[in-house]
């Protein structure tokens, strides 16, 4: 469960915000320009998935890509787009109100701004896919199994947690797209999309900065960074990396204008009407649009409980169990069977001269009567520990469930095999291979 709901917070925080962005673009160049418009952003999404997909194969099978120096040069690409569509935002909204005003035909009158708005758009879009899409197409490919592979349990519940993200956003940018079509307002999509892309912009420019504040060698345009000479920037590095979420609400919160005003003006009929049928229409009408504008406040409320209270739920620290008491002879360590006979995980921990604790663990496997030992730590996960969720034995870090069966068998995300033997009601440790495995608890 755990590990569905780690992908279902995680790929709607990765890729929530950019598809609203891309939902208020196209929707922009639909009304304005008519279906021409949607050429702009269609080609714009086509590009995106295209080299996003080649990232993420670069990136999982190569060590040549430096994503601190991608990152830094794509934020630097968006701010400087930001600005572009801003400018010509301002410029198409000024004469688009004219055209209205005086009746032209917009769709025909796309002009030197209208193209643009559209073709920086477009590639905004990129920007913005470019920067969240290549860890979201690869996380199918890096699901932790513990070596169980794609026919497993792990597998498909994580994928299930990524595909009901998708579900999710797809529902939110759908119904976005309806409201945005159905108050037919190119000037408040504009001006919903400029403020947002601006608050995007924002976002960047911190987490831009904080490259620079890490000092990156290879950032050659800028001068070295001083917190003496611009005190500035590690205050807004700090905000921008440590609030995602909350430049994720305001943008989201943003677009909740557009519902917001198409369920307002649909409260009543306003329209003329010559008989009643032509005023069951418009009641319609006016439902139908109230029902999506509440359906973008409903997938905008799933998505903030997910990115706030299920996420919390998820990354909740789990506590281990306390160490059990043992007893130490000469160079053994005796624990006694009926101790560690209910099918339960028990944990113990040797403090070593160098007062490092080294823990192992013991659980009665299913059936036989075998038991399940190994250190509290794998050669994956390091020394994280495991911890017992009704009748699993799960990682702490991944959150892979255990066969307790392949307890004590080396491989994957398996404890480190400790070896044991069983005399006279009790289970015996050597203290050598404890103190061995110090080093894996360093």
């Amino acid at each position: 469960m755990n590990g569905l709901l780690k992908y279902v917070v995680t790929v709607t925080e990765d890729l929530l915000m950019a598809a609203v962005l891309v939902c208020l673009f196209w929707s922009l160049c639909k009304l304005a320009f008519g279906h021409k418009g949607t050429r702009f952003i269609g080609a714009g999404l086509i590009v995106a998935v295209v080299i996003s997909g080649l990232m993420a194969w670069a990136k999982n099978t190569t060590s040549k890509i430096a994503t601190n120096q991608w990152n830094f040069y794509i934020f630097v690409v968006t701010i400087a787009l930001t600005a572009v569509f801003t400018v010509f935002a301002i410029l198409f909204g000024r004469k688009h109100r004219k055209l209205t005003y005086y009746g032209s035909d917009t769709d025909a009158a796309i002009g030197f701004g209208g193209w643009a708005v559209g073709i920086s758009a477009a590639a905004l879009t990129v920007a913005l896919l470019f920067y969240e899409l290549p860890d979201a197409l690869a996380y199918p490919f890096n699901f932790e199994t513990a070596g169980k592979g794609i026919l497993s349990a792990e597998y498909f519940t994580r994928l299930a947690g990524f595909l009901l993200a998708l579900v999710l956003i797809w529902l939110y940018v759908r119904f976005l797209y309806l409201c945005c079509m159905s108050l037919n307002s190119t000037v408040a999509v504009l001006s919903v999309t400029t403020l947002a892309l601006l608050i995007n912009a924002v976002r960047c420019f911190g987490l831009a900065v904080s490259k620079w504040t890490a000092r990156a060698r290879w950032i050659k345009l800028l001068p070295p960074y001083s917190k003496f000479k611009y005190p500035w920037a590690f205050p807004l590095a700090k905000f921008a990396t440590n609030e995602t979420l909350l430049f994720m609400l305001l943008i989201l919160g943003l677009s909740l204008v557009i519902p917001a005003i198409l369920f307002f003006r649909n409260l009543r009929v306003n329209q003329p009407y010559e008989n009643p049928a032509q005023l069951r229409k418009l009641k319609s009408v006016s439902r139908h649009n109230r029902r999506i504008a509440l359906a973008v406040l409903c997938c905008f409320a799933l998505a903030v409980v997910n990115m706030t209270v299920i996420d919390s739920y998820n990354n909740r620290e789990v506590v281990l169990s306390t160490p059990e008491s043992y007893e130490v002879r000469g160079d053994m360590i005796y624990v006694p069977l009926e101790q560690v006979a209910d099918g339960a995980l028990h944990r113990f921990e040797y403090t070593t001269e160098k007062n490092i604790g080294v823990r192992w663990i013991v659980i009665r496997k299913p059936g036989a009567g075998a038991y399940g030992v190994g250190l509290d730590a794998c050669d994956v996960c390091g020394n994280a520990g495991y911890y017992q969720r009704g009748e699993q034995v799960v990682c702490k870090r991944c959150d892979v469930v255990m066969n307790i069966n392949t307890i004590g068998f080396k491989g994957g995300c398996n404890p480190i095999p400790l070896e044991f033997r069983i005399e006279n009601g009790f289970m015996l440790f050597r203290l050598s291979d404890i103190l061995a495995a110090e080093k894996e608890f360093k």
